[in-house]
């Protein structure tokens, strides 16, 4: 089959089922894996459709992978947030150990902790800084930090500094049941 029949294939199965992964095309058009891939590279590169991860969309149906930043996203649903954040911090008991990600709801929970005794693991450097101000034990994981980011970046550096946070971490809600 000639290299423009395959592409007027691919992108009449993109007009009706908007996406098509490799393994599909491959069988479809009855040739390699390899070929499919270069295909699809060539038509992504002549902007008739979108090249995803195992395959192809439309590009109608084309995902951003756009994501906001945390400035961003701190102006977003600012009352959703504080109520997430505050049933939150209401469930944290004073011997308990939690793990706080870094992000803008988290950070809300901050505002709504009251003299806990509870040991806090972050890696969100601006909750790390902001517990440690107002005295509450705080843990900052260790990791990669960059001047553009609000978190550290985990780096572990064997399977053992996984099995440790594994086992001291657990689901708040797996007590409840």
């Amino acid at each position: 089959m000639l290299t423009e029949q395959r592409y007027e294939i691919i992108l009449e199965l993109l007009e009706t089922r908007k996406s098509v992964t490799v393994t599909e095309l491959k069988e479809i058009l009855d040739t390699s894996e390899s070929t499919v891939r270069r295909d699809i590279t060539a038509l992504d590169k002549m902007g008739r459709l979108t090249k995803v991860f195992g395959g192809a969309v439309s590009l109608e149906n084309a995902v951003s992978a756009y994501e906001p930043t945390v400035a961003q996203k701190s102006d977003l649903n600012i009352e959703e947030k504080k109520k997430i954040a505050r049933y939150a911090a209401g469930l944290i008991e004073p011997t308990d150990f939690v793990f706080l990600d870094a992000g803008t709801t988290t950070g809300y929970m901050l505002d709504y902790l009251e003299n806990t005794r509870a040991a806090f693991v972050t890696n969100g450097v601006s909750h790390a800084r902001m517990l440690a101000q107002r005295g509450i034990h705080v843990t900052l994981i260790g990791g990669e930090l960059k001047g553009s980011t609000e978190a550290v970046k985990l780096c572990f550096t064997d399977a053992s500094d996984v099995s440790f946070y594994k086992r001291i971490f657990r689901d708040k809600r797996s007590d409840e049941a």
